[in-house]
């Protein structure tokens, strides 16, 4: 009927051995933290692939990306995501026939305000005949 010895010493055997180890977490945002390669971070999406087929707001698992029709854009109009709906799946750039949505390495988007978790591609799509260039330059007419 010693347990108490044993575990007092299994107790201070595991405090010796975890004062002389490195840590296991960073001082991040102080450190930067290096992201793997393959992890699903913020969406982009490349508006000059996108053909605007809708398959990626239809294959979204929990409805976090919609297609709101922009005038001069192809198909069903341009994807409008979510973060907040999101789960990073990434079943939408699976079902990109166009390869149009990427993952990036951004994962610190937390924020206290849900419109700043809206990925709206809008502004930067290009309208033919609105004199405004996928660049930013003056469309040549």
């Amino acid at each position: 009927m010693k347990p108490l010895p044993a575990l007092l010493k299994d107790t201070i055997s595991t405090l010796i051995r975890a004062l002389f180890k490195k840590p296991a977490t960073v001082l991040y945002p102080k450190v930067s933290v290096e992201v793997p390669e393959g992890f699903r971070g913020q969406h982009t999406i490349d508006l000059k692939k996108c053909v605007g087929c809708g398959l990626c707001a239809r294959d979204c698992p929990t409805g976090a990306i919609i297609m709101v029709r922009e005038p001069g854009a192809r198909g069903l109009g341009v994807p409008v995501i979510n973060l907040s709906k999101c789960i990073f799946c990434y079943q939408c750039a699976e079902s990109c026939p166009k390869g149009a949505i990427r993952p990036t390495k951004r994962f610190d988007m937390a924020s206290d305000d849900p419109h700043h978790l809206v990925l709206d591609f809008r502004p930067m799509a290009y309208r033919p005949g609105r004199g405004r260039a996928p660049s930013g330059e003056q469309e040549q007419g």
